[in-house]
């Protein structure tokens, strides 16, 4: 029989340290793929954005930098009690930031202290069991007008698979969904969810290792994500959605 998607979601988190997920107090490669997802949906300083999946909340302390507050959502607690620990050593008030349990495909209205400006995903989308369904159960919690976006792997960059082979505290089974989720899939899931659903931004190239290693790789990275050609395997994609006074329901 096959397991429970939630509870390997959160053995996941118990099994191991995860280095590459935890928050920095100087992590340049988190700054950057969040400057980026505001710079993209005009994320402003009065905004009340939701996080899901913020997991031990390596994003989270950099979108706090673009933001009035964020509820960070994840299924497992274990994580978002590291991230309250490390909000509470930056000096983070717990109106600026909520950390909440819950099970993101389970989710219902009125859960949340919504509606939200913005709803915002790092990484997540390709980790659920559905995200159309998640899709779905998120539309609620937007505001009209509001803003959706999520941050994933472009399955088209083969640099994924070395990483995945890599990288220890990656592993096959867990990150297999990245390389069935595209584009077309996220923009059905938000027009049935009465979504307008955004252009798609590719962005990225340099792995964390070098960003946070290297200053100019900053630079370097913004000259190459002009050159057309290489613009289709860019590692990063930015999917998203609007929502409007006008849209409602199913429709799309």
């Amino acid at each position: 029989m096959a397991r429970d998607p939630v509870d390997l979601q959160r053995e996941f988190y118990a099994s191991r340290p995860h280095g590459h997920l935890q928050p920095r107090f100087a992590d340049a490669y988190s700054a950057r793929l969040v400057a980026r997802l505001a710079a993209e949906i005009g994320l402003d300083a009065q905004a009340r954005v939701l996080e899901v999946g913020a997991g031990f909340g390596r994003f989270t302390f950099e979108l706090l930098g673009h933001c009035k507050s964020v509820v960070a959502l994840d299924l497992s607690e274990e994580a978002l009690a590291r991230l309250a620990e490390a909000r509470d050593e930056r000096g983070i008030s717990a109106d600026r930031c909520r950390p909440v349990c819950a099970d993101l495909q389970q989710l219902e209205p009125g859960f949340l202290d919504g509606p939200f400006d913005f709803i915002v995903g790092f990484f997540i989308l390709h980790h659920l069991p559905d995200y159309r369904e998640a899709i779905t159960r998120l539309a609620p919690c937007l505001g009209r007008p509001g803003r959706m976006a999520f941050v994933e792997p472009n399955r088209r960059n083969p640099l994924f698979l070395a990483q995945v082979a890599f990288c220890e505290d990656m592993t096959w089974a867990e990150e297999k969904g990245m390389f069935a989720l595209g584009h077309r899939g996220v923009e059905r899931a938000c027009l049935a969810a009465g979504l307008k659903p955004r252009p798609t931004r590719r962005f990225g190239f340099f792995p964390p290792q070098i960003i946070n290693r290297f200053a100019f790789a900053g630079r370097l990275e913004e000259g190459i994500e002009k050159l057309r050609l290489l613009d289709p395997v860019l590692p990063f994609l930015v999917l998203g959605a609007d929502s409007s006074a006008n849209v409602g329901g199913s429709e799309g």
